[in-house]
C-alpha cells in the first residue's frame, strides 16, 4: 500500500500522513513566531550561522541599525553567550540595548535537547522602563516625605527637650544647686547625643558613592568579622556557624560597604537572639550561575509581615534607640555594588537575610585574598 510503512512490531505508520503532520506544525510555529512582539533569533554554533530570526527580530535589528552577522551578533553578545555556556544556567542574565530613545532588552537561552543552537529572545521594554520609572519616581517621594517627617520627629524631640531645659535654667540659674543644674546640663547633652547619632546616620547615608570594587574572600571575611563580635557573642553564649561553599566564596564588592551592611545586620540579629534558648547565628554561602546568595541566619524573636513590609522605609524601627537608617543605608550601597538584599521572617522562629552579589572567578591561589583590606 503507497505511502505504508510496516515496522518490526507489524504496526503500519502512514508516512504521508506523519510528514503532513509536521508540516503543518512547523507552518503553525511559523506563523506565531512571525505575529509575536518578541524578537527571536536562533543561533547555529557549530556552523557559525544565523539559523533562524522572526519578524520582530528583523524591526528591532533595522532599528538599532545592526546587521545580522553571526559573528557581530556572537561578539556582541559574548558575555551572555559565556554564561551559558554552564549547563546549570539556562539563561543569560538580561542585557539592554538603548538606541533613539528606546530601549531593548535581550537574553541568550538553551534549546532542549540540542548545544547546536542557542535563542536570542529580544523585547522592546521602553514602555515598560517608563512605567518603572514613573513607579520609582512616585516612590521616591513618598519616602523623601518621609524622610522629611522622620527628620522633623527624630531632631524636633530633642530639640524641643533642649529649649524647655535651657528655658527652666535660665529662670532658675542662680536658685538652683549645681546638683540640680547638672541634671539638666545631662539632659541636654543625652539630646544632643541623639541628633549626632542622627546625622551620623546622614553621614553614612552618602558613603561610598562610588564604590571601588574588588575580588573579596566571603570566607575570610566573614571569619574576621565575626571575631569582632566576640565579646558579645560570648556574653551571650551565642553559636555561630560560616558554611560558603568554594563555588560561593569569591565576590566582587567594595569591601567597606559590605563590612558596614554585614555589621548591620549582625548587630540586629545578636539582638534578636537576645533572650532565646540556644541562640543560633548562621552564615552560609553558595552560588547559582553568576551569582552568590550570602544568607544570615538567626533563630531569634523574628517579625510579622508587617514589619517586613517596612524595614526598608526610612526611619521605621522597632528599638528605642534605634534611628530606622540601617536598612535603607545598607539596601543603598547593596545597589550601587549591582547587589541585593531580600528579608524573609516569621515571628517566634527567626529571620533570613540573603545578600545577592556578583560572582568573582576564583583566584589560581588564596593569595590574592590578601588584596583585601578590612577597616574596623
Amino acid at each position: 500500500m503507497a505511502g505504508l510503512f510496516y515496522g518490526a512490531c507489524g504496526c503500519g505508520i502512514d508516512q504521508e500522513a506523519v510528514f503532513t503532520g509536521k508540516m503543518e506544525r512547523e507552518t503553525i510555529f511559523s506563523d506565531i513566531l512571525g505575529k509575536i512582539e518578541t524578537g527571536v533569533i536562533v543561533l547555529d554554533q557549530m556552523n557559525r550561522r544565523i539559523f533562524f530570526r522572526n519578524r520582530q527580530a528583523d524591526k528591532i535589528w533595522e532599528f538599532i541599525r545592526a546587521t545580522f552577522d553571526y559573528e557581530e551578533l556572537s561578539a556582541m553578545m559574548f558575555n551572555e553567550l559565556g554564561q551559558i555556556k554552564n549547563a546549570d544556567v539556562m539563561c543569560s542574565d538580561r542585557s539592554r540595548i538603548n538606541c533613539d530613545h528606546r530601549s531593548f532588552a535581550y537574553r541568550v537561552c538553551h534549546i532542549e535537547g540540542t548545544a547546536q543552537y542557542v535563542a536570542v529572545i529580544i523585547d522592546d521594554v521602553t514602555d515598560q522602563n517608563r512605567l518603572e520609572a514613573i513607579d520609582e519616581a512616585s516612590e521616591m517621594m513618598n519616602n523623601i516625605s518621609n524622610v522629611f517627617s522622620g527628620i522633623r520627629h527624630e531632631i524636633g524631640n530633642p530639640l524641643n527637650s533642649m529649649k524647655m531645659a535651657l528655658t527652666v535654667l535660665k529662670m532658675n540659674l542662680e536658685k538652683f544647686s549645681k546638683e540640680e543644674i547638672k541634671v539638666y546640663m545631662d539632659r541636654m547633652t543625652d539630646d544632643a547625643a541623639k541628633m549626632e547619632s542622627l546625622l551620623k546616620s546622614f553621614k553614612n547615608f552618602n558613603m561610598f558613592e562610588k564604590p571601588n570594587t574588588v575580588r573579596v574572600d566571603l570566607a575570610i571575611f566573614f571569619k574576621s568579622l565575626t571575631q569582632l563580635l566576640g565579646a558579645d557573642v560570648r556574653k551571650k553564649r551565642i553559636n555561630i556557624s560560616i558554611d560558603i561553599l568554594p563555588e560561593g566564596r569569591w565576590v566582587t564588592v567594595d569591601t567597606r560597604a559590605l563590612q558596614h551592611v554585614a555589621m548591620n545586620i549582625l548587630a540586629n540579629a545578636l539582638d534578636a537572639v537576645n533572650g532565646v534558648k540556644n541562640p543560633t547565628l548562621k552564615i552560609r554561602g553558595e552560588a547559582v550561575g553568576e551569582k552568590v546568595f550570602l544568607s544570615i541566619i538567626d533563630n531569634g524573636c523574628g517579625m510579622p509581615d508587617e514589619l517586613i513590609k517596612n524595614a526598608f522605609k526610612p526611619f521605621f524601627t522597632t528599638k528605642l534607640h534605634g534611628t530606622g537608617l540601617g536598612l535603607v543605608i545598607s539596601k543603598k550601597m547593596l545597589g550601587q555594588m549591582n547587589c541585593d538584599i531580600n528579608v524573609q521572617s516569621e515571628k517566634g522562629v527567626g529571620t533570613t537575610i540573603t545578600l545577592t552579589m556578583p560572582k568573582a572567578k576564583t583566584p589560581q591561589s588564596d593569595k590574592i585574598g590578601s588584596e583585601v583590606v578590612y577597616h574596623q
